[in-house]
């Protein structure tokens, strides 16, 4: 039987190939640089082909993510915010649509309106400094069939980026986050409203 299609070369059926493990391949082989003397090179994120990883409340990574989608809200620069955001490669095997690629990209073009949306929120941001990224209800797992997927998922609503300004903390509201391969990323950053 062949790999169903976006099945990476040599995977088995079912499996999906993780976004961020293309990132980490195309590094290749022996590039004639390695890191520092005695310094192992970062390990690859585990992968599981039924997606059951559940990724740490906080992590570094998911921090600097947040903090890139805070920049993209404060700099009105949404390409900021892309790593935070779930990617279309295991999207389209995951969702059980029909045209789940259009759909991927309607859902992204809503999250880039949100960003711009946010940023207009404030007259003036000089001067936010990032605080943080709270994850918001517990996560739960959405086995496959649920919320019209193939491959389940944990799922946490109502997340919080925290910054300051002038002193005073403020939040902003990241609506959905689901889980892919042990890393958090959104779906919806407001209330999504299908058409």
């Amino acid at each position: 039987m062949s790999a169903p299609a976006g099945t990476a070369p040599g995977a088995a059926a079912g499996e999906v190939p993780s976004a961020l493990g293309a990132e980490q391949d195309a590094g290749g082989g022996d590039s004639g640089t390695s890191g520092a003397p005695g310094q192992e090179p970062e390990a690859a994120p585990s992968f599981a082909a039924d997606n059951k990883i559940l990724p740490p409340r906080e992590s570094a990574e998911l921090t600097e993510r947040a903090q890139g989608l805070f920049e993209a809200i404060v700099k009105n620069e949404p390409p900021l915010g892309e790593p935070f955001w779930f990617p279309k490669e295991p999207f389209i095997p995951l969702k059980d649509v029909k045209g789940p690629g259009k759909y991927w990209d309607n859902l992204h073009a809503t999250y880039v309106n949100d960003i711009r949306s946010l940023h207009r929120k404030r007259k003036k941001w000089e001067g936010a400094r990032f605080v943080g990224f709270q994850l918001g209800s517990t996560p739960k797992w959405v086995p496959p069939g649920d919320e019209v997927n193939k491959i389940g998922y944990y799922r946490s609503f109502r997340g919080k980026l925290r910054y300051e300004l002038e002193g005073k903390t403020y939040s902003l509201d990241v609506h959905t986050v689901i889980s892919w391969q042990g890393r958090w990323y959104i779906t919806h950053l407001n209330r999504f409203k299908k058409k």
